[in-house]
């Protein structure tokens, strides 16, 4: 304690390393381990990295999604205030606020009754771009705890979501979600997707694939992401992620959809997993742009959020047709 305090008192005089050296430079300005500075700096440039890492050591906002089948916007809003919290728009999507003066979550009777779900926008930018039709079946992978699940579904008429995940823990999770928001069209399913379903072979129409990640796009909210992450540990990711792919990329329909995303900003995860699907996979990378909100701008027909950019947590989605 004594050493923070003296911390505080002198950090506006402690000596910093000379901005010539910029990865030791950035590591100390943003408390980021060095090899990660050298990742961000190398893919995406100085300045878009600073602004990433900038941004990491921001404080959030909490963002919420109203859910809007049985409910209205105007109902949330009076049950917030009733109990002192307010709500404030958040951009892009018609759903998405930001929920402020609260004391706890759970205590807000708006959740308890189900009336929202916390999900960053960027999270529920999947839902928008899976677009699903009247009647589609959707089947969404390592699924927990249920947020693009929910989405989708409330989304749907006529229509069903599978959410799968590989720990009875997990579906545990999305069922507690379920429960809360009253979602009748979900099923949930305990099941390891890297080991081939043979009876959801071509079932789906759209199968949402948010695999695991490094999630370097949401250290602002997770700090011990950067601690504990290692390049040995990313590259075994990679693997993970097209094992998965290539099992449940076979449970779409001819001329159904794939959607690839992940919560990292790592080019090796998100650009290289593209191309490898394409390379691999008998899918078409279908271009999101005219898509998207006019608001934010495709990499190659992607959308790769950046932390620090429009105001959202580090985000990639990639959408592909089956031919």
């Amino acid at each position: 304690n004594g050493v923070l305090r003296t911390i505080v008192r002198e950090k506006d005089h402690l000596p910093m390393p000379k901005e010539n050296n910029t990865t030791q430079y950035l590591s100390v300005k943003y408390s980021m381990p060095e090899f990660l500075v050298e990742e961000f700096v190398s893919q995406y440039g100085k300045e878009t990295a600073e602004t990433m890492m900038a941004d990491f050591l921001k404080e959030k906002q909490v963002t919420i999604r109203i859910n809007r089948w049985n409910n209205t916007i105007e109902e949330t809003k009076k049950s917030l205030e009733s109990q002192g919290a307010e709500l404030e728009k958040a951009p892009y999507l018609g759903e998405a606020f930001y929920l402020k003066n609260f004391e706890t979550i759970a205590s807000l009777n708006a959740f308890q009754e189900g009336r929202f779900q916390i999900q960053d926008v960027s999270s529920m930018m999947a839902a928008h771009l899976a677009d699903p039709k009247p009647g589609d079946q959707v089947l969404d992978l390592c699924a927990a705890p249920g947020g693009k699940s929910m989405n989708v579904a409330l989304k749907l008429t006529d229509g069903s979501v599978e959410a799968r995940d590989l720990t009875e823990y997990k579906i545990g999770l999305i069922e507690e979600n379920i429960a809360r928001v009253g979602n009748e069209n979900i099923i949930t399913k305990v099941s390891d997707a890297t080991v081939l379903d043979k009876e959801a072979i071509e079932k789906a129409d759209i199968v949402i694939a948010d695999l695991p990640c490094s999630g370097l796009g949401v250290i602002g909210n997770k700090s011990d992401i950067k601690y504990n992450v290692t390049q040995n540990q990313i590259d075994e990711l990679v693997e993970l992620q097209r094992k998965i792919l290539k099992q449940v990329s076979k449970y779409v329909k001819q001329g159904g959809k794939l959607l690839y995303s992940t919560c990292t900003v790592n080019r090796q995860e998100n650009d290289s997993n593209v191309k490898w699907i394409q390379d691999n996979l008998p899918f078409k990378l279908q271009s999101l742009n005219g898509i998207v909100p006019e608001q934010l701008k495709c990499e190659k027909g992607c959308l790769q959020i950046y932390p620090g950019q429009y105001g959202m947590d580090g985000f990639f989605v990639s959408l592909f047709i089956r031919e």
